[in-house]
């Protein structure tokens, strides 16, 4: 059997699948044909792009499509797969057996903003397979020559026994060895009420989690495939991991942790993702004490993303975001008092903050009691890695979309314009030079792209800020950068000898 695994690229809530980042997903459905002893070939589509003759496509028996998003987002390593270029494999592709998967089985946009349009139909005639429920639990049963539904839900026990097996798919990446595996702690959200707009509960319904010992099984097999550079990015929560009674557990990451240190000798990036503001104020001592685990064993310029996206009474209340100004400050402050510290040159762990406008609930208000939340963030003197501000994508299954089938969305297109511009010029220098203060020194960063005579790279990791150094370099290297003065949003530096 010959098997392609098409990589288009995936950003979802809990999940980012853009290069320099490989998904779970990729990884996954490549461990399920490893397994039998099947070693698929794996394109990008960005690889694919280059190539003028897609007749390619026909030389294989299986054809595995991935990609999608369900969260807006500009990318520097890669451009996620478009509905045109689907088609065009739909087409094309006559003689394999085409599967497809990634949140275009629920709706497409690529835009903020937008609702998804319902793409399904269209789909389902391009594609054999469009899978709408668990890839590798479906691809596990097609393989072993049963006829599983499109809709199968997860079974945990399959991700166990091909984890391991999908690592050998890493180094066919054509950044490695400069590529962050995603690896996955839990699906779904612990939350017993959701997010408006939030897709991760619709797509993986439930909360489950991995143990200890099989993450770090499917660790120790991608270190001995070569793979040095992980984000534990696949948890809606991190501090969620392992717990109990609702209450963060130091213990379990701790565990995970010093066993990711012991399997990867050769470490050059340990980051996490997603953390709730929410579990940070309400539990501070026990929350504490897990990001001192954290910040204790991962690497340099970690960052925390806080879904705080409205700090607007309304809007919390109307999204069910259950989360107040005094939590998310209190959260800022904690964070802060744990990993502040530089390790040796950035900081250890450092708070990201995500907005989101066209919310039901908000008013020409919103964007000033976002603003001044911030500024107060500004004035005592913490720091914030990054701001997100992003418009709100709307997909089927999201309370969101039942409510838009009946309300109108209101957006605030002249003061979220104006929030926008007050952030990036008053705040964002401020946090940016207290992060990275003149002369800070800036290890491994890998050159990415050019713009005239300027070379523009980012170090391996969670959100790495964009450095321009005034000369034409080669792209993929690395190098280590000193800071000499500030972008919006983004630094300038020469290169250290």
């Amino acid at each position: 059997m010959k098997v392609l695994l098409l990589d288009g690229y995936v950003d979802e809530p809990a999940q980012l699948g853009v290069p320099p980042y490989i998904s779970t997903y990729v990884r996954y459905a490549y461990g399920v044909y490893a397994q039998l002893g099947v070693e698929p070939a794996y394109l990008t589509i960005d690889q694919l792009r280059q190539q003028e003759d897609w007749n390619v496509l026909n030389d294989f028996d299986h054809l595995v499509v991935i990609g999608g998003v369900s969260v807006p987002g500009k990318y520097v390593g890669g451009k996620p797969i478009r509905l045109g270029e689907l088609e065009r494999i739909g087409t094309v592709a006559r003689e394999p057996l085409k599967i497809l998967f990634g949140p275009f089985t629920s709706g497409y946009t690529v835009r903020g903003g937008s609702g998804a349009r319902d793409v399904s139909e269209r789909l389902a005639q391009l594609f054999d397979c469009p899978v709408t429920g668990n890839l590798e639990t479906f691809l596990y049963h097609l393989v072993r020559g049963s006829n599983p539904p499109e809709s199968i839900g997860f079974d945990r026990s399959v991700v166990g026994q091909i984890a391991p097996f999908g690592a050998g798919v890493v180094s066919r990446h054509p950044r490695f060895p400069h590529v962050i595996c995603e690896i996955e702690l839990s699906r779904g959200c612990e939350r017993k009420s959701h997010c408006s707009f939030c897709t991760e509960p619709v797509f993986s319904p439930g909360y489950t989690e991995r143990p200890v010992s099989e993450v770090l099984e499917e660790i120790d097999a991608l270190a001995k495939r070569g793979a040095v550079h992980f984000r534990l990015g696949r948890a809606a929560n991190v501090l969620a991991y392992g717990n109990r009674a609702g209450r963060p557990n130091p213990d379990a990451l701790e565990r995970l942790y010093a066993g990711i240190r012991e399997r990867v000798p050769g470490l050059r990036t340990l980051h996490t993702d997603n953390a709730s503001p929410i579990t940070i104020a309400t539990f501070p001592t026990e929350s504490a004490q897990a990001l001192e685990v954290i910040a204790r064993y991962n690497t340099q310029g970690d960052s925390l993303s806080l879904g705080v996206e409205s700090f607007d009474p309304e809007v919390s209340k109307r999204n069910g975001l259950g989360l107040t100004p005094n939590m998310a400050l209190q959260a800022i402050r904690i964070i802060n008092r744990v990993g502040a510290f530089r390790k040796p040159d950035v900081p250890a762990l450092l708070p990201g903050l995500n907005f989101l406008f066209g919310l039901p609930g908000e008013s020409r208000k919103t964007g000033e009691i976002n603003f001044e939340v911030l500024r107060q963030v500004a004035q005592e003197g913490l720091m914030l890695r990054r701001i997100n501000i992003r418009q709100v994508m709307v997909f089927p299954g999201t309370p969101l979309w039942e409510y838009r089938n009946g309300h109108a969305l209101k957006f605030f297109k002249k003061e979220f314009a104006e929030f926008k511009k007050k952030v990036r010029t008053q705040l964002d220098p401020v946090f940016l030079q207290r992060v990275f203060p003149l002369g800070t020194r800036l290890s491994n960063v890998v050159t990415e792209f050019h713009e005239g005579n300027i070379t523009f790279g980012r170090q391996l990791g969670t959100y790495p800020v964009l450095v321009g150094i005034r000369q034409k370099l080669p792209l993929g290297q690395q190098l280590d950068v000193r800071v000499t003065e500030y972008g919006m949003r983004s630094l300038t530096g020469e290169v250290v000898e």
